[in-house]
C-alpha cells in the first residue's frame, strides 16, 4: 500500500485496501454510512421530492428523467453505485427506470411518504382492471419413490 502512496495512483490504493478484510470492513461499513446520510436528507420534511408530491398533475407528468435529476443531485454516491451495477455491455434504455425504482422503494422504506411511485404502480393495476385481491393457484406434486 506504501508504494501506491508514494506513486499516488488512486486505483492501486484502493485496489490493496479493498484486499485487506479489515481495511475493506471499514470502507463498506462508511459507504453505507455515506448512502444512508444522503436517504436521510432526501427523506426529511424540509426536502422537496418529486416522489413526496401526490398531486394529479404530477402523477400525469412524472417522467423518469426528473427523478434521476434529483436523485443525482441528492443522493450521488447511490446513483453511481446503481450505474455501476446497472451497466451492460449493450446500451439499455431503461436503465434509468431501474435505478429509480431502486431508489423509490429503498426511499418507500426508509420514509412512508415517499410513495409517488407506488401510486402510480397502484393506478396503472387500477386501470387495467386487475382484482384487489390477487389469488394464487399452489399446484402440489406428488412423486413416487422407488426403492431396490
Amino acid at each position: 500500500m506504501g508504494k501506491a502512496i508514494a506513486r499516488r495512483s488512486r486505483n492501486a490504493l484502493v485496489t490493496n485496501s479493498l484486499k485487506d478484510p479489515i481495511t475493506k470492513r471499514y470502507i463498506i461499513r462508511h459507504v453505507g454510512m455515506l448512502i444512508r446520510k444522503e436517504l436521510t436528507s432526501m427523506c426529511s420534511d424540509r426536502a422537496q421530492s418529486v416522489l413526496k408530491n401526490h398531486s394529479t398533475t404530477t402523477l400525469k407528468e412524472f417522467t423518469w428523467s426528473t427523478l434521476m435529476t434529483e436523485l443525482s443531485s441528492h443522493a450521488p454516491i447511490l446513483v453511481s453505485i446503481l450505474k455501476s451495477c446497472t451497466e451492460t455491455c449493450t446500451l439499455r434504455q431503461n436503465r434509468n427506470a431501474v435505478i429509480g425504482v431502486c431508489c423509490a422503494v429503498l426511499l418507500k422504506f426508509r420514509y412512508s411518504k415517499m410513495c409517488l411511485f407506488q401510486k402510480i404502480v397502484s393506478l396503472i393495476l387500477y386501470a387495467g382492471n386487475v382484482a384487489k385481491q390477487v389469488s394464487f393457484v399452489c399446484v402440489c406434486f406428488n412423486s413416487c419413490y422407488c426403492s431396490s
